[in-house]
């Protein structure tokens, strides 16, 4: 590797990571849905400006976390030590990266709801939805961005090794 590569490494890598997690994240669950025969029905009732800040939430929401997990490890030590503090950030950082991405899809919901509100839409039960949507909500997607988090994180070794396998 270059020295000006070496210098650039440290600074690319979350933004190569988290454009990676972002389009892997996005496949896999446009592909869940494409099986599931509700594609064409979810993406007509999304819109392509929400699609797109929806995507755009995610992988700031991801690069975000992606270099709070990083900052500050030695990414490509193989001491036992190291791994295990690097998939501990995987499963810290993965679950805030769930939880922000559901808080930016309840703000684009939200957005959209102030923008052409329902007829006959009160206070009471718009803010009864949000508490429960908050509390729970957060829950699952705090586990599920957790297992997503060391999925990818594990992903992200994997290629780490192979990648400086090859340019050894």
């Amino acid at each position: 590797m270059t020295e000006s590569a070496a210098r650039r490494a440290p600074v690319m890598l979350p933004w190569v990571l988290a454009t990676f997690h972002t389009v892997a994240l996005m496949l896999a669950l446009v592909g869940l849905v494409y099986r599931g025969g509700g594609l064409a029905s979810l993406l007509s009732s999304l819109g392509t400006i929400a699609g797109i800040v929806l995507f755009l939430a995610l992988w700031a929401a991801t690069l975000l976390t992606t270099r709070r997990a990083l900052a500050g490890l030695d990414w490509l030590s193989d001491e036992p030590v190291v791994m295990g503090a690097f998939f501990w950030r995987a499963l810290r950082w993965g679950a805030a990266t769930g939880m922000l991405f559901l808080l930016a899809l309840g703000a684009i919901q939200l957005g959209r709801a102030v923008v052409s509100p329902a007829p006959g839409v009160t206070f009471g039960p718009v803010l009864f939805s949000t508490l429960v949507f908050g509390s729970f909500g957060l829950l699952f997607a705090a586990a599920i961005g957790g297992v997503i988090g060391v999925t990818l994180g594990a992903l992200d070794i994997a290629a780490l090794r192979v990648a400086r396998a090859i340019t050894r």
